[in-house]
């Protein structure tokens, strides 16, 4: 015989009744077959059309089917000395694994076959059939079947003699050809070792075949008799998120786990939630793990059994032996950690602050790390430890703990209050009558308390953060939640107006400029001038268009309206909101409000107020386009700030670019 390597783009072409394109084919030995060896296997086709990867033929001669099978992942379990197939396969699966080896033409009508050695010997079989048949042998107790491809056979059988074939002393060759006898060679085994072994039905073969495992002395039993365990004990593996992988000494049926994780029993209180077999979706019916998700109520070791699960039977095997349910496992589980401080603010540095962790194994010593510091600590009979801190500052501190193989976190912050202010808002309102709402609030470090209690003196005893005002001093003070009393005590003064200069449906007119008395259109004044002007009368101001800049909020009280859009001579009026000059455009600077260091407002409505109406203005705030932004922390944008209680009143055809305030 000629030797000669083919590429994978070498094709050759044989006449037999008909012409058959050949796919690329390299033989384990290298050598590409003679004419004589493929006259040979084609002589036992049968007549009619199927497919094989030398062309396409005919079999009517009975049923053949396909199934998972056909894939060396989805093989037939081999749980008896005997295997009786009624029926042949056509084509192959999913995939063709079959590369480099003896069988030339690759996966042909194929079906795989696996088993594990149960003892240590010789292996062999004979495939008992009239027709010809052949095989190949892989051992996959290392690469499994996603190695196959790439791996060359232990044993593998392309004869061109019908008949019976497979592994027996008669055999003399390991890798035999077309032109070689039916019979390999045996194989000596070793027990745990698992190989998955290919049939290939060359001819076609509708009427099927018997496989016979040889037995006797000194031969390996692969009949799988013994029923899985859990394998070994210590290959249990903590996810560390609510799930560990138990493996087992076999596959087992996919099917026979429960998904409830009935198979399975927790000691110490732990319950199963869930089980899922790895690998097991899609067309996989077999799994050598099982990922389960758990609960339990503490820290520490706990013990996982087998039981009778929820689906009416225990865990099987590929063979159907069912797993012993008095098999039990250690699993070391950490919870989730907690870190409690005995307080949570403090009003002065330095002082001792305790801090409580939890959620490690009881009795573990040095489990436990505190940062910053690196303190550390073991934990008692409750899986609790202490320590003891001085924060100067605002402190972020953060416990972390090791077990099994996990590390947990926790952490909890303990603020400092530095700087814990107490405010009046309005400060200094002046009213027409009646009465106004004072409203207190209180900052912790530039942040609002939600929760603080205040304290009133002057003109109001309430403990309340607003209250109700007339004319006289009203003083207040705070406490914040975390107990630290406010550094200052606002105070504000409230003042009832007298009647503006004007009388009631007074008119004044307003330019950027000013300068004027306001009371005529030849004649306009500012804003805050007209402001004061129409104190507590029914008075409209009207604004030419252009840009005002202000640098503090302005004071709105009743019975005012503030018109914009008028042009210089008062005569046309317009609802223009696209900016500049073109528009009555407020601009207000970056400036915090002097009544509240919080607030950068253009308008603020005092408390209690009726009966105004603001109407075609565009307000620029810190932070839009036009306008610089806030520099100091802390402060917030109001284009029209409105205080409580404020009754009939109308905002119209305004425009407010709110900005952006300050970071805190």
């Amino acid at each position: 015989m000629t030797r000669k390597t083919m590429t994978k783009n070498s094709i050759f072409f044989l006449v037999f009744s008909f012409v058959v394109s050949i796919y690329t084919i390299k033989a384990q030995t290298n050598d590409l077959p003679t004419q004589a060896e493929i006259d040979a296997k084609l002589a036992h086709f049968n007549q009619g059309i199927f497919q094989t990867p030398l062309g396409t033929f005919d079999n009517n001669r009975g049923v053949m089917i396909t199934g998972a099978e056909q894939n060396c992942i989805n093989a037939i379990p081999v749980c008896a000395q005997s295997y009786s197939q009624t029926t042949s396969y056509t084509g192959f699966g999913t995939i063709q694994e079959v590369n480099g080896t003896c069988l030339l033409g690759k996966e042909t009508n194929s079906v795989w076959y696996v088993f594990t050695a149960q003892t240590t010997g010789t292996f062999g079989f004979t495939l008992v059939t009239t027709k010809d048949y052949d095989f190949a042998l892989y051992d996959i107790t290392t690469i499994g079947c996603a190695g196959v491809p790439t791996a060359t056979p232990v044993r593998c059988n392309f004869s061109a003699t019908n008949g019976n074939t497979g592994m027996s002393p008669a055999g003399t060759c390991t890798s035999c050809s077309a032109t070689q006898g039916p019979f390999s060679t045996e194989l000596a085994v070793t027990a745990g070792q698992t190989y998955a072994l290919i049939i290939d039905n060359w001819s076609a073969d509708a009427t099927g075949y018997t496989l016979n495992f040889t037995t006797g002395a000194g031969y390996s039993s692969i009949t799988d008799i013994v029923p899985p365990t859990i394998n070994p004990p210590s290959s249990v593996v903590n996810n560390c998120n609510g799930t560990f992988t138990l493996a087992f000494s076999e596959p087992v049926q996919c099917s026979t786990i429960a998904a409830n994780g009935s198979d399975f029993t927790l000691s110490g209180g732990g319950v199963i939630t869930s089980a899922t077999g790895i690998g097991c979706s899609g067309s996989s019916t077999l799994t050598s793990s099982v990922t389960i998700t758990y609960t339990v109520p503490s820290s520490g070791t706990f013990t996982l059994g087998v039981q009778v699960g929820g689906d009416a039977n225990t865990i099987l095997d590929k063979c159907g032996n069912a797993m012993a349910i008095t098999q039990t496992v250690t699993l070391n589980v950490l919870n989730a950690l907690t870190l409690t401080p005995s307080v949570t603010n403090i009003c002065t540095a330095g002082i001792a602050v305790t801090l409580t962790a939890a959620g490690a194994p009881n009795n573990i010593a040095g489990i436990y790390t505190l940062n910053p510091g690196g303190l550390t600590s073991g934990s008692d009979g409750s899986g609790q430890a202490t320590f003891i801190v001085n924060p100067t500052a605002t402190t972020t501190y953060i416990l972390t703990a090791t077990f099994a193989g996990c590390t947990g976190t926790a952490s909890t912050t303990v603020t400092l209050a530095s700087n814990v202010v107490v405010s009046i808002s309005p400060v200094n309102p002046t009213i027409c009558s009646g009465t106004t709402t004072l409203t207190a609030s209180l900052s912790v470090n530039g942040v609002v308390n939600p929760g603080a209690t205040f304290q009133w003196s002057g003109g109001s005893t309430a403990t309340t953060a607003a209250i109700t005002a007339g004319p006289g001093t009203y003083n207040v003070t705070g406490v914040s939640t975390g107990g630290c009393a406010s550094g200052n005590t606002a105070t504000s003064i409230v003042s009832l107006a007298s009647a503006g200069s004007g009388t009631n449906c007074n008119i004044y007119y307003v330019s950027p400029a000013g300068g004027g008395s306001g009371l005529t259109k030849a004649s306009p004044t500012t804003l805050q001038a007209a402001l004061t002007a129409s104190l507590c009368t029914s008075s409209i101001i009207k604004m030419q268009t252009g840009i005002y800049t202000i640098t503090n909020k302005i004071d709105v009280n009743s019975y005012v309206t503030i018109e914009g859009g008028f042009n210089s001579t008062f005569t046309i009026k317009s609802s223009d909101m696209t900016g500049g000059a073109n528009s009555t455009t407020i601009r207000r600077s970056n400036l915090a409000d002097s009544d509240d260091a919080a607030s950068c407002a253009a308008f603020k409505v005092v408390g209690g107020a009726s009966a105004f109406r603001i109407q075609d203005l565009r307000i620029e705030m810190p932070g839009s386009p036009n306008v610089t932004a806030n520099t100091v922390s802390g402060i917030s944008n109001f284009g029209i700030k409105i205080g409580a209680g404020c009754t009939s009143y109308n905002i119209v055809r305004c425009y407010i670019d709110a900005g952006a305030g300050a970071a805190p």
